[in-house]
């Protein structure tokens, strides 16, 4: 299940899952971060893992697209793994 985390300006969304075990991470979990903008013709979506910043898959996100998601995600990584340990409760 994917959980709402943010909107930004030019409709891009982001949401992120619940904790899912993971004992190849540091801390022996792991959390999807989606991110979505809508299209004229469907929408773009990209998903990424924390805490590894890891791109799971990219669906016609252009490369300066891609650099801002990542720099979103790594300034908001602390506060979405913060939601999602929230989630599990």
């Amino acid at each position: 299940m994917l959980y709402p985390y943010a909107e930004f300006p030019g409709e891009l969304s982001i949401t992120y899952s619940q904790i899912i075990p993971d004992p190849s991470q540091k801390d022996g979990i792991k959390i999807y971060v989606h991110f979505e903008k809508p299209t004229d013709y469907g929408f773009k979506e990209a998903r990424y893992t924390l805490p590894d910043y890891k791109e799971v898959y990219n669906y016609n996100f252009t490369y300066s697209e891609t650099k801002n998601n990542i720099e979103i995600l790594k300034r908001n990584a602390p506060l979405i793994m913060e939601c999602a340990k929230e989630e599990k409760q």
